[in-house]
């Protein structure tokens, strides 16, 4: 190894001392190598920081963005829980809808394309096969079934619009997401579905008579809210908006409960974002929301709203009316309307109540005034200075805001003399005074530098307590009232709740209360609160309170839900009473039925117009004055007629109140003729159905007089046979009968008829209408009764046993009304 070594030292070659510029490089070189090595170090550091950065400080975000990339969420919607009345009819429902949605970027079909010299591409629409497609896509849609396809009228507007809707939408080339439909049901999204793919495999290829291309036209599942009844219950049940979240009534405050809980699916996806059939996809179950069963009644619910429809028509109420029946004893609320109102299908359309809400908005302007500015922003006002109504202002908003409203809770108003009550209440509590405490009533009275007078400037002379309720004197309520005495009296109005809410399971009760605390009632305000001219309340804490006084003294939370449900109807909460104090005794609560009842009479009186021969009811009417609203042009103020009624006077279990809000009936504004009625018309539908006791007075052989109602609108007519324990039916007729006259009768005016006969109104025809007699010997008297009565006609029973004979040959064509005798052995 060593030897050519020594070779070459033997040959002349020797070793020779490296020159400085190989020093130099060879520094150069241990220092590039030393850098080389920092660098690398450096780097790795740099690594090892940022895989410690990802994997480490911020592994479990980059692993979130990992599985956002490589995972699909998917979000399984919540079924909407359902809404039942008492007795279990559906009054709000969910179904299945589809949105129909084409790609028309994707839609080859519809257009051809030119690849410009720029690598642009340029898509020109073909007008006779977008056309085509928009031609069979709106015969599915308009189709109902998706098959009668036949049967769509293609001359039709509604047609026309449909169709253009489509075609415009399959026009925007490039765009991939256009909406061609809402609200599809499940056989339509089927059909167009088959038609598409039909189509698609016709144009798969090109023929001689058509392109090679495709239609990409989907569908989206989502849910529609239903109100199978349509404006029924509206300000009760209230809506949903577009996305299915609760908006108004039940619907928003119950809206967690109804909602539930939407779930997930997560599984894999592939690059363009689908997902991959995945064995392992993990799936989180949807809870769907639970049911509301209400206490609402459809039944009373219709009761009450068909009367106060009638009322509002009849008296030309001006600012809408409501009705509420409610169960004294538990709060529940068996029936609440607020007439007009809107459909909580089409909660936005208004055009149905349009020239009503168009006069009241102009009839209270100091409620709903639009008015005119000028370029500056400032109000134009006429010679005298009043503001102008600007006539061309869009009221829309102000028309569904007033629609949508509940006007039991949402709209203050002063109760007038059926506030006399409460104040009856807190004189006999209090030990002031008995039923038998007696005023002098001199037509006028003064409190410092106002004048009172009894409604016509009638002077009562001496009453007693319960002829001032009943003769509604407000002399009399006045010194109770100063008897009372402003502390007592304000204690007694805060623990009847004027001063809060009613807590009501429904939203936007109202929170701004109008009311004089303790040290604010002075004389004038005492005076005037004690007859109800002075506090505004709720037609609701009108309601709770009157309860209060009849119940036995005790003041219950209203509500209108009666328990909640899961899906397979399991009872997850029960709402009962909820009682909030007592107010009152029971004795003075005995006191204020008497009294009550006394009002009613058996139909004598001042609140005759409620009774309902055969019921104990007790009642009490308010006319008041709208003080905080702009005069009548006859110069008087504008009036709320309301009345209130419960039954059996002796043991309430039920309250009927009727309000209706700026009534311009030309005859008169005395609410025992405008809201009495209304009450009376109600409980003579109500009380049967609800098996409400009766006076326990036989009046089986009594015979009754039937009066003559010809002439008479309907609803007035129907009041006195109430009185004379004449049942009603009135008949339904082509025609609207919103304040109809009475046309025709049977049984004829003059009739002597036995007592609970029931008489058919007519108010389109003046012949009636004949019905067949049903066969019913061998039937008991009670069944063969209620054959009858399902016929249309009425009877007498003669004997007892079976029916052995009766009046009228079965089969035979009589009128509706005709009374068949039923002998009996």
């Amino acid at each position: 190894m060593q030897e050519p070594f020594r070779n070459k030292k033997n040959r002349g070659y020797r070793l020779r001392p490296a020159s400085g510029r190989d020093r130099l490089d060879s520094r150069v070189r241990r220092l590039c190598s030393r850098l080389g090595i920092l660098a690398v170090v450096v780097a790795a550091a740099i690594v090892i920081r940022s895989l410690y950065n990802i994997q480490i400080i911020h592994g479990a975000e980059y692993r979130q963005y990992a599985a956002q990339q490589q995972l699909l969420d998917t979000t399984i919607k919540a079924t909407r829980g359902e809404i039942y009345d008492a007795s279990g009819i559906t009054l709000a429902s969910t179904s299945v809808v589809w949105t129909i949605w084409a790609d028309p970027s994707y839609s080859s079909i519809l257009y051809t394309s030119k690849t410009n010299d720029d690598d642009t591409v340029t898509k020109t629409l073909d007008p006779a096969m977008c056309a085509e497609v928009s031609r069979e896509l709106t015969l599915r849609l308009l189709s109902g079934d998706g098959e009668s396809l036949d049967s769509v009228d293609t001359s039709s507007a509604e047609y026309q619009q449909q169709y253009q809707t489509v075609y415009d939408a399959l026009s925007r080339l490039d765009s991939a997401y256009v909406t061609l439909a809402t609200k599809v049901n499940n056989a339509v999204k089927l059909s167009i579905e088959k038609y598409v793919t039909s189509f698609n495999k016709a144009h798969k290829k090109a023929t001689d008579t058509s392109r090679k291309g495709r239609i990409s036209v989907s569908s989206e599942k989502s849910f529609q809210r239903n109100y199978p009844y349509g404006a029924f219950a509206a300000a009760v049940l209230g809506f949903t908006d577009a996305d299915g979240i609760g908006t108004y009534g039940l619907e928003k405050s119950y809206q967690s409960t109804l909602a539930g809980v939407d779930g997930r699916t997560i599984t894999q996806r592939n690059a363009v974002g689908n997902a991959i059939a995945d064995a392992n996809a993990t799936t989180f179950a949807a809870k769907d929301g639970s049911n509301l069963v209400l206490s609402l009644d459809v039944n009373v619910q219709e009761i009450a709203e068909r009367y106060l429809n009638e009322a509002i028509a009849a008296n030309t109420v001006e600012n809408r009316g409501c009705a509420i029946v409610m169960d004294v004893k538990t709060g529940a609320i068996l029936a609440m309307a607020s007439k007009p109102d809107f459909d909580p299908n089409d909660p936005l359309n208004f055009t149905a109540n349009e020239a009503y809400l168009n006069e009241l908005v102009h009839a209270e302007p100091e409620l709903y005034g639009i008015y005119k500015k000028d370029a500056d922003g400032n109000y134009i006002t006429d010679e005298q200075g009043n503001k102008i109504l600007d006539e061309e202002a869009d009221y829309s908003g102000y028309y569904r805001d007033i629609l949508w409203k509940n006007k039991t809770i949402t709209e203050l108003y002063y109760p007038g003399s059926v506030f006399k009550v409460i104040t009856s209440a807190m004189g006999i509590d209090s030990g002031v005074a008995t039923m038998n405490t007696t005023f002098t009533c001199s037509g006028a009275y003064g409190v410092a530098k106002e004048t009172y007078h009894c409604a016509g400037r009638k002077a009562h002379g001496l009453l007693n307590m319960a002829e001032a309720l009943r003769k509604s004197c407000n002399i009399y309520y006045i010194q109770l009232g100063q008897r009372v005495g402003s502390q007592q009296f304000y204690n007694y109005f805060d623990a009847f709740g004027f001063t809060a809410r009613t807590g009501v399971d429904l939203p936007s009760e109202t929170n701004f209360m109008q009311y004089y605390r303790a040290d604010q009632l002075g004389e004038v305000q005492l005076a005037s609160s004690s007859f109800g001219q002075a506090m505004a309340i709720t037609p609701l804490q009108m309601c709770t309170a009157i309860a209060a006084t009849v119940n036995g003294g005790y003041l219950v939370t209203p509500h209108v839900v009666d328990k909640i449900t899961d899906a397979n109807g399991n009872v997850i909460q029960e709402i009962g009473a909820n009682v909030r104090r007592q107010v009152i005794s029971q004795s003075a609560s005995e006191v204020i039925r008497q009294m009550m009842e006394y009002e009613v009479g058996n139909g004598t009186g001042g609140g005759k117009n409620a009774y309902v021969s055969g019921y104990r009811i007790g009642g009490k009417s308010g006319t008041s004055e709208q003080l905080n609203m702009h005069r009548r042009a006859d110069g008087d103020y504008k009036k709320v007629a309301s009345f209130v009624a419960v039954l059996p006077a002796n043991d309430p279990e039920i309250l009927v109140y009727v309000m209706l809000d700026d009534p311009n009936n030309a005859r008169t504004d005395y609410s025992s003729i405008l809201a009495a009625p209304v009450a009376g018309n109600i409980i003579s539908e109500v009380a049967p159905y609800l098996g409400i006791a009766t006076d326990g007075e036989d009046r089986s052989g009594t015979i009754v007089t039937v009066p003559n109602l010809v002439g008479t609108e309907w609803s007035n007519a129907q009041v006195q046979l109430n009185i004379q324990g004449l049942k009603h039916q009135l008949q339904e007729s082509q025609s609207s009968q919103s304040a109809a006259p009475v046309t025709y009768q049977y049984p004829h005016a003059g009739s002597k008829v036995p007592y609970g006969t029931t008489i058919y109104l007519y108010t389109d025809t003046y012949e009636g209408s004949h019905t067949e007699v049903p066969d019913v010997t061998g039937k008991s008297p009670d069944f063969a009764r209620q054959m009858l009565s399902a016929a249309g006609l009425n009877c007498v029973v003669e004997g007892s046993g079976t029916v052995q004979a009766q009046s009228a040959e079965p089969g035979s064509s009589v009128q509706r009304g005709t009374i068949i005798t039923l002998t009996c052995g």
